[in-house]
């Protein structure tokens, strides 16, 4: 029998707890535009700071990379890797200019004043601490993975509610712009690449093992700050 990838593992590992990270209640009344007002401002602030600690997540994570540079590089798990963090933080530059245009558009937002709440620095603290020098880049693509994956299912689930908005409702920003975002073909197809090196990456490394072990508490980790992460709402 061939041996468990590590997503497979991570996705059997906490199937409750993945479930209740992607499957908020927050999501629901997004995906029916029943969203109050006040709630989607507040993710949208919390969400913007989140980028300000994946940025230099991502930026340790390159650091850690041995990039070759021979013109065959393209084949080899080295530069993939780094092609990776490389993508993730273009995408999240684009992402940052595409909040502050939402929040300025729709929401008259004016920039200062807004403070980490404990569940964003729940992400702080484990994006801290999944690049820290002392970290593989194992468990640094497992953190990324875990973040990403959670998003695209999240998302997904929002959309799932598509007919249920009314035809008034359907020029809102979460249909124009904040779903389709993040279940468009380009992400899924960024959030299977990572998870292909992160299965790559752990090939190796022995299931049980301190470094699997590792990434099982990241999983848990981003599962928990996921969760939280979402405002809370009135069951719809």
């Amino acid at each position: 029998m061939a041996p468990k990838k590590l997503t497979e593992h991570l996705l059997a590992h906490s199937p409750d707890a993945f479930t209740s990270a992607t499957r908020h209640p927050w999501l629901r009344l997004a995906g029916t535009s029943q969203l109050p007002t006040d709630s989607l401002l507040a993710w949208l602030t919390q969400d913007r700071l989140y980028i300000f600690s994946y940025i230099p997540f991502m930026g340790n994570m390159l650091s850690k990379t041995s990039i070759p540079t021979t013109s065959s590089r393209i084949k080899c798990l080295e530069w993939r890797v780094a092609d990776c963090f490389i993508n993730a933080l273009t995408n999240v530059r684009r992402e940052l200019g595409m909040f502050e245009d939402i929040l300025g558009e729709h929401f008259d937002w004016k920039e200062g004043g807004e403070t980490a709440t404990k569940e964003t620095r729940a992400y702080q603290d484990m994006f801290a601490g999944a690049g820290a020098p002392s970290q593989s880049i194992l468990v640094g693509m497992t953190a990324l993975w875990a973040t990403e994956k959670c998003y695209l299912e999240a998302w997904k689930y929002a959309l799932g509610f598509k007919e249920e908005v009314p035809e008034e409702k359907k020029s809102h920003v979460l249909h124009t712009t904040l779903i389709p975002n993040w279940t468009c073909d380009e992400f899924e197809e960024f959030v299977i690449c990572i998870g292909d090196l992160l299965d790559e990456l752990a090939d190796d490394i022995p299931e049980g093992s301190r470094e699997w072990v590792k990434c099982e508490e990241v999983w848990q980790q981003v599962l928990w700050a996921e969760e939280n992460f979402w405002p809370k709402v009135s069951n719809p």
